[in-house]
């Protein structure tokens, strides 16, 4: 240990120093036996520790290397001025014994200027000048003085003034004889605070021959020099440019990349739900987890992929009163140590969905009528709830596709408004106003509840009942046979067969007429289409007679004309009702036909089909037919296609 008399080190077992037999102390060891030098060596307080814990209470311990940054410069600062200080100490001590103190000082400020100005390892460029306020005065100390080593001194003094040893060369500004007392000295130097080898030229374009003797040379102007720097200069700006030419089309890739590396969002349908599917860039085999809906996938390829259902956000709600809403979700990188990485959020839009309501009868939400029942039907998602004028009706809900057929009792005042909402499940309550008009009566006219609207009778008659008013005048202007009045003048009640003369629509038209009062006028429609018995054995080949049938179409029209169609459907033009082109012909030689469907079977774009169907009329340029029934062409229909030939 350390003696504290003279200073000398000693063994730490020693009772008394050898050198000046003072008693050592005891405490050589320190606390628990520890030397004092040792505890000097100890690295500071362990810099602060951050204890980070998310949501779902996972810790984290990390230190912030911004604490550990600041003591080491603290540290480093302590030690520099410790130096400094240790430094002075030892060159005063070494004045006041009278030693020559070193040549070099230590110093801690740079000057780049002398540093880095050193030529062939030359020591004459490797000092430094010190900042004044480091360098310490010794011209107080007795018995001091100032000791100059030969390898600076000059060989022209003049006086006894001019005895100290200067540098050579200097700057042409100092007086080398004549020092000025206010330049620095250190070691026993004068600091001029730049310093130039006596191997060196001149760097100002004067040369030293003696004492304060200046020649002043004017530097040559080296033509080749300036040639070669102005080649070189246009080399470098070619060469930038051919090297950003070359790094562009990197940079915009890398932009390309960076945009392709982002999280996407696209609309999909799973499951018929609407649904969002989103992709989030990573590295395989990584588990990233969406916070808010508790999802995780696994990186594959590249890319994590969540399918998340619109309705995830909105079930839960009571009422759903808008149309959008705003949705953001929070990825996160899952560690196998249960660290989790936050992302970059994503938002997106969704829409919220209308529940689903099909109208199939009436064709329109407005209808004319002439029957006191008319039945309402559409059509509506299954499970849906279902109320009619305020009155829940969702046990008429068919579970086989969501059918609802309602029987309206309609007044004969005019219109009859018959209110539908429907609440169907992930969507919201949609509803629809339907209008059934019945023209008020003087003089009522009732048809019988269970007229239909359809008839495939094949002897294309239906009976018709209905009652009046007692002893009005009943007459009936559409086609029929077997009008029986009989009771009409005791309780009003009729009857009569009506005749359809065209396949499709026939109205059937009654008025009853009463002395004093305004006549009532009713209407009622009867689509009638025979069985494919009977429809098909009229049919005839649309490729055969192509070109009778665009010579005679009023003709083929006014007749209903059957014909049977075998080809492809090229392209559905309206869905509600369904038309669409058809192919009846080759690709090579195309024969085009326009069909509407009113058969029970829905058209696919692209499928081949048997269709049999009745003339309408002409629409661009081509046949238009309504079709009654679909085959496919596999499927045979019950009869073979007519081989009857047509006359003019």
């Amino acid at each position: 240990m350390k003696c504290p008399g003279c200073g000398k080190w000693n063994r730490a077992n020693l009772p008394h120093c050898v050198y000046c037999g003072m008693e050592l102390p005891d405490d050589a060891y320190g606390i628990n036996g520890t030397p004092a030098w040792q505890r000097d060596l100890k690295d500071g307080e362990k810099p602060k520790s951050y204890i980070r814990v998310d949501e779902y209470g996972s810790a984290e311990t990390t230190d912030d290397p911004r604490d550990t940054l600041a003591d080491d410069m603290a540290r480093l600062k302590n030690r520099k001025i410790a130096g400094e200080q240790r430094q002075r100490m030892l060159r005063e001590n070494a004045v006041a014994r009278g030693m020559a103190p070193s040549g070099r000082s230590v110093r801690t400020t740079s000057n780049r200027s002398t540093f880095f100005s050193s030529y062939d390892d030359n020591p004459n460029t490797t000092l430094r000048p010190v900042a004044p306020e480091l360098v310490e005065n010794t011209s107080d100390q007795p018995g001091a003085r100032r000791v100059y080593s030969t390898k600076y001194r000059t060989t022209y003094e003049t006086d006894s003034q001019a005895s100290l040893y200067q540098y050579a060369p200097v700057k042409e500004n100092q007086d080398l004889l004549k020092p000025d007392e206010n330049q620095t000295v250190y070691d026993g130097y004068q600091d001029f605070s730049e310093y130039i080898p006596d191997n060196q030229p001149s760097q100002r374009g004067y040369t030293q021959f003696s004492g304060n003797t200046y020649v002043h040379h004017k530097p040559r102007r080296n033509r080749a020099a300036r040639f070669l720097r102005t080649l070189l200069l246009v080399a470098v700006l070619c060469g930038l440019l051919v090297l950003g030419a070359s790094l562009l089309p990197k940079l915009l890739n890398a932009n390309k990349d960076d945009h392709v590396a982002k999280a996407t969002v696209t609309p999909t349908i799973r499951d018929d739900l609407a649904t969002h599917t989103i992709t989030i860039p990573g590295v395989d085999d990584q588990r990233i987890t969406i916070r808010e809906l508790h999802m995780t996938a696994i990186v594959i390829g590249g890319v994590a992929t969540f399918d998340i259902p619109d309705h995830l956000w909105y079930e839960d709600y009571l009422d759903y009163l808008q149309e959008s809403m705003t949705v953001t979700v929070s990825p996160f990188i899952l560690s196998d140590s249960g660290t989790q990485t936050p992302l970059e959020q994503i938002t997106y839009e969704i829409d919220i969905p209308l529940s689903p309501i099909d109208l199939n009868t009436p064709d329109n939400p407005y209808k004319v009528v002439s029957t006191a029942l008319y039945t309402i039907e559409f059509f509506v998602r299954e499970g849906s709830t279902v109320t009619i004028n305020g009155e829940d009706y969702s046990d008429l809900v068919n579970t086989e596709g969501g059918k609802v057929s309602y029987n309206a009792t309609v007044q004969p005042i005019g219109e009859n408004n018959y209110e539908i909402v429907v609440r169907s499940q992930y969507c919201r309550e949609n509803s629809m106003t339907v209008t059934l008009y019945r023209e008020k009566q003087e003089i009522p006219l009732d048809l019988a509840s269970d007229i239909g609207n359809t008839s495939s009778d094949k002897s294309r008659t239906m009976t018709i009942r209905a009652t009046t008013l007692p002893g009005a005048v009943v007459k009936v202007l559409s086609p029929h046979t077997d009008l029986n009045i009989t009771n009409a003048a005791i309780d009003g009640s009729f009857s009569f067969r009506a005749v359809f003369d065209k396949i499709g629509d026939n109205t059937i038209v009654i008025t009853a007429d009463y002395p004093g009062r305004k006549q009532t006028r009713v209407e009622h429609v009867v689509h009638y289409v025979p069985n494919i018995d009977v429809y098909s054995r009229s049919a005839w080949d649309i490729v055969s007679q192509y070109t009778d049938l665009m010579d005679q179409m009023e003709l083929r029209k006014a007749n209903s004309q059957i014909y049977v169609c075998k080809g492809v459907i090229t392209s559905i033009e309206t869905t509600k009702p369904q038309r669409a082109y058809m192919n009846v012909g080759t690709e090579e030689s195309p024969l085009l036909v326009y069909v509407e469907n009113s058969s029970k079977t829905q058209w696919v774009e692209g499928e081949s089909y048997r269709l049999y169907g009745d003339v309408y009329g002409m629409y661009n340029r081509v046949p238009w037919l309504i079709v009654r029934y679909t085959y496919g062409l596999n499927e045979s229909a019950r009869l073979p296609i007519s081989t009857f030939s047509p006359k003019l």
